[in-house]
């Protein structure tokens, strides 16, 4: 197989419900020749509350969803909303492939399963190139925990970078990868992260999200549900490990009673704690050379917090790396679909526990 470089679209479903990021780059799924634009959508409101109820159904089976007509209009509405996006999102450019990671609502390693919001076949039709999605089945058919899919994107970020490394990725779940001082690679999601602070706010001020922190900065934590909170038996699991948008569901009882704006503060101090808790159980070492991303970086408030707990050693945004690192997830999911095209792996043995590097993703034409 030849390997050239491709303008590769990707399109990230934020799992918190805030946003849609789309990236365009162009790739050869090694190196990255150029980035070229990143916007962000917000999900229509209609939409976005549907998806709410859907995932708070914890009790679902995967049974259940695949067979259910109610998930399957849904993973159709996603759909025709993210063909919305890309047709919105104008670019001069030809493109070539499309990523699209869309919204994971069930997720078990343990019986080999997930399931994502999208309509892989309804994608393919209408976009009329290649388009790559389903990126974590196969590595949890090889025995791996499907996540966190950033490290390859990751890894080429970090060739410039000075090692040992650690860079954090604060999506709806907080992941770290690390890279060794000869370039060993691994990861692990480590906390919650944007959707436990979204699923506060919209649950008791119909607000999508803490706005640039506003809440938590204004509100005082409280040290003790904290303390107890960072005890959760997920968090003290080895490595590797995944986390879901609904992994501390169980725990929503220990913030009530709270106000709104100490709610918020108490779940931001939680999550940066949490970060910074796994760095410390679970990395050889940390190191100086820190990179953070993600749209946590949105948050001044947990970025603020997450800088205070690994002082004095400083942590940057990985956009200094490049000015145009904004949508990490958009930018890793469209490299991660060339990688797929390509052949080339997206997980390792030491980033999801799979038995073997292993590419992933699952590729869908214009029938």
């Amino acid at each position: 197989m030849i390997i050239k470089s491709l303008n590769s679209l990707g399109v990230y479903g934020n799992a918190s419900l805030n946003s849609v990021d789309l990236a365009l780059i162009t790739t050869d799924g090694i190196d990255i020749q150029q980035f070229i634009k990143t916007a962000t959508m917000h999900y229509p409101d209609e939409l976005c509350l549907g998806i709410r109820k859907l995932i708070a159904r914890r009790e679902w089976t995967y049974d259940e969803l695949r067979q259910n007509p109610e998930v399957r209009l849904m993973r159709e509405k996603i759909s025709r909303f993210y063909i919305e996006c890309i047709n919105e999102f104008k670019v001069d450019e030809k493109v070539d492939c499309y990523g699209i990671d869309g919204l994971t609502v069930f997720s078990n390693p343990a019986e080999k399963c997930s399931y994502q919001l999208e309509n892989g076949s309804m994608l393919g039709n209408a976009l009329e190139h290649n388009v790559v999605t389903h990126f974590h089945r196969a590595d949890l058919l090889s025995g791996g925990q499907a996540s966190p899919l950033y490290p390859a994107f990751i890894d080429y970020l970090g060739q410039t970078v000075e090692k040992p490394a650690l860079f954090i990725t604060v999506d709806t779940v907080a992941s770290l990868i690390y890279i060794g001082q000869s370039g060993e690679l691994s990861a692990f999601d480590c906390a919650p992260a944007t959707a436990m602070i979204e699923d506060w706010t919209f649950r008791h001020a119909n607000m999508q999200t803490d706005y640039n922190g506003k809440l938590a900065i204004t509100g005082k934590a409280d040290t003790q549900i904290v303390e107890s909170l960072l005890k959760h038996k997920l968090l003290k699991r080895m490595p590797p490990k995944a986390l879901d948008i609904m992994c501390f569901s169980d725990k929503k009882e220990h913030l009530e009673g709270l106000s709104l704006e100490d709610g918020a503060a108490t779940a931001t101090v939680f999550i940066a704690e949490a970060i910074y808790q796994a760095a410390f159980d679970f990395l050889p070492r940390i190191p100086s050379n820190i990179y953070i991303c993600g749209e946590g970086c949105k948050n001044p408030t947990l970025l603020r917090f997450i800088k205070q707990n690994f002082a004095p050693r400083e942590v940057h945004l990985v956009n200094e790396l490049n000015e145009n690192i904004i949508a990490t997830g958009a930018q890793s999911t469209a490299f991660n679909a060339v990688r797929r095209l390509y052949g080339l792996p997206l997980t390792y043995p030491t980033t999801t526990g799979t038995y073997e590097p292993m590419s992933g993703g699952e590729i869908y034409e214009k029938i």
